[in-house]
């Protein structure tokens, strides 16, 4: 079930919405991934045929209608638990409806659930989490990734036909590695943050996982209006796609110039490394230049983004007192501050804990200066890696992970390994550059791909490749 086929099977009146969405919940309800932490069923079904009505009387209103979908339970839904997957948001049922969740329902699409992730999007595992470790749908003994694992797992499945992810240092593209899958993390500013729960402010951005570059086209038709509620939303006309993707042929790549890292792909484990050489061939006998290249900067991305990302996260996540909204103490002793303390130690998990701390001590006198500002500094380098880079190329490859999908349990035992696999993924975040990541390849079970990351705001061109190659790799 993709997005696109689904699209014209329903316009055709071959199948109905009713249908797509029954089958889609029967899947999720005996689903053994742990992907959905709130099934909305009944919601769904009334949804559901009311989209059968509208489609009867006057067709599809666009690609969405109709179709299937699921959110990642860091995106705001009025009346829907919203979890951030925190036992500090266990129950909490906000008042309002987040513009991610708006714009795909005015496109039509159904929500049939929220789906797991790393607490507050903190983590590559979706194991970081009170409801449980989302377990990979071609190998339940390995993680699905994080921290949109939910996302990734729902869609390999297929309990939905695609699925909205967050990506603060590759949160959508590793899950979509790990699960086979297509993952686009949008430039930053392109996609509204307005009921998004933040993690990293200047870095957190909403994308979609799909099967395929067109459906990832679909979604953004949906997702990418001007929003005046978010003052970091840039101001681009909505992305217009689907027809350019639908036209697309394996000729768009002849004369474009990849670049990439010799570097970086002789750093990923075997299995790994042969696919992304695979990739590059095919992407040289379909005429693309390849080009090698050198970013300098980036062996300081993980070191830059850790100050970065807890530094915000320490402030974002000060809401959460335990008076006002979400978790609170029970025990009701002690003075406010105490209450404070024993609310937030018990409501947040290890790793939420942790990252609190880091950006606590990174902000606080006498340090900022040498470590958050410091970081600032290096990412500006990072940005102007990929300037230089871009003088001589259309696109940069690069792998997603160095490893296939790992084993569960395994990040707990070396948490510092899971922070240096985000090597790859962390640069695009800095620099707020759009990634798309391509599944190609598998090693048992286990998929892998590669990402292929484009200019500042030239996301069309980026799915434009993306589907080129597509094509190319099937032909």
């Amino acid at each position: 079930m993709n997005i696109y086929e689904s699209h014209n099977l329903l316009k055709s009146k071959k199948i109905s919405a009713t249908e797509l969405t029954k089958e889609a919940l029967t899947k999720a309800e005996t689903s053994k991934t742990n992907a959905i932490i709130t099934l909305t069923s009944d919601l769904a079904l009334r949804r559901a045929k009311e989209a059968d009505k509208e489609i009867s009387s006057k067709g599809p209103k666009g690609w969405l209608h109709g179709v299937p979908f699921t959110l990642k339970d860091l995106f705001i839904t009025k009346n829907i638990r919203t979890t951030a997957g925190s036992k500090i948001l266990f129950n909490y049922i906000p008042p309002y409806e987040g513009y991610v969740s708006r714009s795909l329902s005015d496109a039509g699409a159904i929500l049939i659930g929220k789906v797991s992730c790393d607490e507050f999007g903190m983590g590559s595992t979706n194991e970081n989490t009170p409801f449980g470790a989302v377990k990979n749908p071609h190998d339940v003994n390995h993680v699905a990734g994080g921290s949109s694992g939910g996302s990734a797992a729902s869609v390999a499945e297929g309990s939905s036909a695609f699925s909205m992810g967050t990506d603060t240092g590759g949160s959508i593209r590793l899950p979509a590695n790990f699960c086979g899958l297509v993952g686009f993390k949008p430039t930053y500013g392109r996609v509204s943050r307005y009921g998004q729960i933040a993690y990293g402010s200047s870095l957190d951005q909403a994308g979609p996982v799909a099967r395929n570059v067109l459906d990832v086209g679909c979604v953004m038709e949906a997702i990418t209006q001007k929003d005046p509620l978010d003052v970091t939303n840039v101001p681009n006309k909505t992305m217009k796609i689907v027809g350019a993707l639908e036209k697309a042929n394996v000729k768009d790549l002849k004369g474009k110039v990849i670049a990439y890292s010799r570097e970086f792909i002789e750093a990923c484990d075997n299995d790994v490394k042969s696919s992304l050489y695979d990739a590059l061939k095919v992407f040289e006998s379909s005429g693309a230049i390849l080009k090698e290249t050198s970013f300098p900067h980036f062996k300081y991305s993980v070191a830059a983004y850790y100050l970065i990302a807890t530094s915000e996260a320490s402030t974002n996540l000060a809401r959460y007192d335990g008076i006002h909204f979400g978790f609170r103490d029970k025990s009701m002793k002690g003075n406010l501050e105490q209450t404070y303390i024993r609310s937030r130690t018990e409501g947040f998990g290890e790793e939420v804990r942790k990252r609190i701390i880091l950006g606590t001590f990174s902000l606080s006198s006498g340090y900022q200066d040498q470590y958050f500002a410091k970081a600032c500094k290096v990412r500006r380098k990072i940005y102007q890696d990929f300037e230089n880079a871009f003088l001589e190329a259309d696109a940069i490859f690069s792998p997603v992970c160095a490893s296939l999908a790992f084993k569960q349990g395994e990040g707990k035992q070396d948490p510092l390994k899971m922070y240096m696999n985000d090597l790859y993924t962390i640069p695009v975040n800095l620099a707020g550059l759009p990634g798309l990541a391509l599944p190609f390849g598998k090693h048992g079970n286990l998929p892998t791909g590669f990402q292929l990351i484009g200019k500042s705001f030239q996301d069309e061109e980026l799915l434009k490749l993306g589907r080129a190659f597509e094509l190319a790799s099937k032909a």
